[in-house]
């Protein structure tokens, strides 16, 4: 089941011979919640682009909609009938993107968001990595994060190889002699095959995430960023789906 939270309702806008499409991102859970934004279609493409390098970066497994092509015979600005046409593609393109959850915590996303203030300012976020469960010879952490702040606290639950993507992602942008030591895999044998092995890596995690989470350079980094909001959609997800299927038994 997908939980839908934003729509997108696209115009055009023609200033100086130029198109600019004005985006409306509209909160569907509270319609007076909108954020209005004017791009041209060069600052979407851009957009687009720096999208799939925050995907490949964060190495998530996730199916992109196709984003609306040049024209290849005629400029599309001096075509009312294709300005239309590109205007209802970029509609669906944004429609469509909107509609993957895990989309909506990447910060070229977030920037077309109606949301208040950026997520860095509002969080000082503690993480206890407080239990763990195998599945199929799969260990999944369960983490439970807090904000010092607020009191909030939520669950977020991630495979060790979800966790070492984020590590991996800091390192490609030049935190390698900032970062703590990250747990690594056996060399030999399989860390989920021993309990111990498990618990040893469930505390280490917990040292590297509170180290790096206490590091204020680190912190504010957009991977961080992602982390804590995508955990933060994980958990309300879940949670509206519980509800849910609470209703449908009843």
């Amino acid at each position: 089941m997908i939980l839908k939270h934003y729509s997108v309702k696209i115009n055009n806008l023609i200033q100086n011979d130029k198109v600019h499409y004005q985006i409306i991102v509209t909160n569907v859970n509270n319609t007076s919640d909108t954020k209005t934004t004017m791009n041209r279609y060069s600052e979407l493409k851009d957009f687009n682009e720096q999208l799939i390098k925050n995907i490949n970066l964060l190495k998530l497994q996730l199916q992109l909609p196709e984003f609306p092509k040049r024209s290849l015979f005629s400029k599309t600005n001096k075509n009312q009938e294709k300005i239309i046409q590109r205007q209802q593609e970029l509609e669906q393109y944004f429609n469509q993107l909107f509609s993957i959850d895990k989309i909506l915590s990447l910060p070229p996303v977030q920037s077309y968001l109606p949301i208040e203030t950026p997520f860095n300012q509002q969080m000082k976020i503690s993480i206890s990595i407080e239990s763990y469960t195998v599945y199929d010879d799969v260990v999944i952490y369960s983490m439970r994060f807090k904000n010092r702040i607020t009191k909030e606290e939520w669950i977020y639950k991630q495979r060790y190889s979800e966790i070492k993507n984020i590590h991996d992602a800091l390192v490609e942008q030049g935190y390698k002699g900032k970062l703590p030591p990250f747990p690594t895999r056996k060399l030999f044998g399989q860390t989920n095959e021993n309990p111990e092995n498990i618990e040893k890596r469930r505390e280490d995690l917990e040292v590297y995430f509170n180290a790096i989470f206490s590091t204020q350079e680190i912190y504010d980094n957009e991977i961080i960023q992602f982390l804590i909001s995508d955990s933060k959609k994980y958990f309300d997800t879940n949670k509206k789906l519980e509800e849910q299927k609470k209703i449908l038994t009843q």
